[in-house]
């Protein structure tokens, strides 16, 4: 796994999941094989890729494929233009290849950020440039990112909004009422913090849930594993 502000890169032999949903945008990939795919209305195909937009229920299972996960942090951008069904194109042939390196020999994150944006500029084209659907969210979210943890009540002032009006508009615009934000930011940091060494207790103690019972919980729920399945994942970083 590899770790930005916002994004993860993650490459490996991926196990079953069970249905979930999350904040993050997802690009799947089989870099060998393919996977089968599970939608909310039980609909079931084998795939080779799939793009899932944020709040999206899903389950994938591998069946031993080689797959390669991005996700990405959509902010409060506008998705307008990839909510569509069409299947991915595929990746360049040396894109490809670089992907299967960088699992079978672990990069430094700036060698792996090139490989990102490849990917993310051939399925998510004008991405970066989406439109933002309003600038107080975005302020507070910048916030968030730079400072940590915040209160809604705080935010609220901050933006000379009443604390019911932030709360609508936070929901409106990310997709996430605020406490469920702040979980996922939780468990961004509990990752991280993994990749600083830390165990699992303790990782989720540095990002403020109450106990690994609770993380574990969030967890499954959001990804779809439970978290023992980041002991066997080499995590690197920012």
């Amino acid at each position: 796994m590899y770790l930005w502000r916002g994004r993860a890169l993650v490459l490996g032999v991926d196990s079953d999941s069970t249905p979930h949903a999350h904040h993050a945008l997802q690009l799947s990939l089989a870099l060998e094989g393919a996977f089968r795919l599970t939608l909310p209305d039980s609909s079931s195909r084998m795939a080779t890729a799939a793009l899932f937009l944020p709040g999206q229920p899903h389950r994938l299972a591998a069946n031993g494929a080689l797959m390669a996960h991005l996700f990405i942090d959509p902010g409060q951008r506008s998705l307008a233009d990839w909510r569509r069904d069409e299947i991915p194109a595929a990746l360049p042939a040396d894109l490809l290849v670089a992907l299967r390196a960088a699992w079978h020999t672990p990069l430094a994150l700036t060698a792996c950020e090139p490989l990102v944006a490849q990917w993310q500029d051939a399925w998510l084209p004008g991405f970066d440039r989406a439109p933002i659907l309003d600038s107080r969210i975005a302020q507070a979210l910048a916030l968030l990112a730079e400072e940590g943890e915040l209160t809604a009540e705080y935010l609220a002032d901050t933006l000379q909004l009443s604390q019911s009006r932030f709360s609508h508009l936070f929901s409106q615009h990310t997709g996430l009422p605020f406490r469920r934000y702040v979980l996922w930011m939780r468990l961004l940091a509990a990752v991280a913090q993994l990749g600083r060494g830390g165990n699992l207790t303790t990782a989720a103690h540095a990002a403020g849930f109450a106990d690994l019972a609770h993380m574990s919980r969030v967890f499954h729920a959001t990804f779809g594993v439970v978290p023992s399945t980041l002991s066997r994942v080499a995590i690197v970083a920012a």
